[in-house]
């Protein structure tokens, strides 16, 4: 999606940095998200890496499955379905 929204690759690749550095801090992924203040913790249901990591954890450390996985499972596609879409339309219009 920075790709279609950037004029060029440095663009691209500034936009990244400043996009997943607070994306990394507010997944769990190096801090637990109960350890965060309450602000964060809401943001961070917005953030998909969140949702990755605590599948990704359940799977592989507590060998839960999609039973109880399943609102991340769902969340991670309705992030796909609406990136991608929005990504979609920009190149289309990109294309025009």
């Amino acid at each position: 999606m920075c790709a279609t929204i950037s004029q060029s690759q440095q663009q691209v690749v500034l936009m990244s940095f400043f996009i997943n550095m607070p994306m990394v801090q507010t997944s769990g992924a190096i801090a637990p998200i109960e350890a965060m203040p309450s602000f964060f913790q809401i943001i961070s249901l917005l953030n998909p890496l969140r949702h990755y990591i605590t599948i990704v954890r359940g799977i592989l450390l507590k060998g839960v499955g999609l039973d109880v996985l399943w609102v991340h499972v769902l969340a991670l596609i309705a992030f796909a379905v609406v990136l991608l879409s929005i990504s979609i339309n920009q190149f289309r219009n990109q294309m025009n």
